[in-house]
Parts: C-alpha cells; structure tokens; sequence
C-alpha cells in the first residue's frame, strides 16, 4: 500500500535567505546592469517574494550597497615574516583579481556602472578603495620606518600608485595584469 509521503518545502531564514538574496542581486547585476535591476527580478532569480527584500531593503540601491559589501574579500593582512615586496604583491594580487571578476564581487564593468551613481560610487570608495590604500600605507611607512626608502618619501598619493597603475592596465588591455606584470608595478613603486 503506498504511503503519502508529503513533501515539505523549508523556507530559507535568516543567513541562508541573506546570502540567496546577496548571491541573485549580484547575478542579476552582471546580467542587467543597475539601471535595469528590479526588486522583482532580484526576488525571481532568488526564487523568493518581493516581500523577503522589502523587510531587509528599502530600495535597490540599499540591496546592492549591501551585497557588494558582502562580496568584498577580505583584506590581505600585511605578515611580519613577508618583505615589503611580498605584502605589495599580496594585496595587488587581491586588488588586480577583485576588478578582473574573479571574485564574488563584480567585476570591472559592473563598478563602471556603479560610478555613475554618486552615492554606490561613495560607498565603493569607502569600502572598496580606502581600506585597501591604507593597508598600502601602512605597508609603505613600515617600510620607510625600517629605512627601506628615505625619510618623507611616502606620501598620501604613494599608496594610490600601484591600484592606479592596475586599473589603467584592465582599462587598456581588458585583462588583468599577470602575476608578473603585478610583480613589475611592485617594482616600480619600490
């Protein structure tokens, strides 16, 4: 005699929803663009209501903020035991992979959409370029401390050198630069 097995469909809460909802805007970012992204479309992708956005985000604007945020790697923690080149290189190597896609946040073409809109472009710098320029300097005035370089030769601008000259090699070619050519913008800053 077949029993009826009744299938019962968990709904997903809390930190499993989040990342779902986190996971489909960023999808649906890459696939439409901000200008085309819809609550609905970010809510079909997930498979979930409009509702489960709306009580987390009051707009899409908020939900991206938020899902970049989430994105982001960590930042690479320069380590006493590595060389001033070796704690260049860790966090080029993250900057250069971070713009090339090959994160979980989207790529160069999608922040070139974000810059259009001046509040994603503030938060981008705030969560995305800032900290990484800090770690930069902190990495170069430890340097500058041991006597790696002379005395007032780092300035605020030094730590913009190296992500600058990452960017300006994606938007020439289109590719990231290699390891190597990332070990040669670690050179030319040094």
């Amino acid at each position: 005699m077949p029993q009826n097995i009744e299938v019962v469909r968990s709904r997903r809460r809390g930190d499993k929803l989040e990342h779902a909802l986190y996971a489909a805007a960023l999808a649906e970012l890459a696939d439409v663009g901000y200008g085309r992204l819809t609550m609905e479309g970010i809510a079909a992708r997930a498979r979930t209501g409009k509702a489960a956005l709306y009580r987390r985000w009051p707009t899409k604007h908020a939900l991206v903020l938020d899902a970049l945020c989430h994105a982001l790697p960590p930042l690479p923690e320069p380590r006493a035991d590595r060389s001033t080149r070796m704690n260049l290189l860790a966090m080029f190597i993250t900057i250069s992979d971070i713009l090339a896609g090959k994160t979980a946040f989207p790529g160069l073409d999608i922040v070139g959409q974000l810059l259009h809109e001046p509040e994603l472009r503030a938060i981008f710098a705030e969560e995305l370029i800032a900290p990484r320029l800090q770690v930069i300097d902190s990495i170069l005035r430890g340097a500058e401390a041991r006597g790696e370089f002379e005395a007032g030769t780092v300035t605020p601008l030094t730590a913009r050198i190296g992500p600058a000259l990452i960017v300006q090699h994606v938007l020439l070619t289109g590719a990231p630069p290699t390891r190597r050519e990332l070990s040669r913008i670690v050179d030319t800053l040094l």
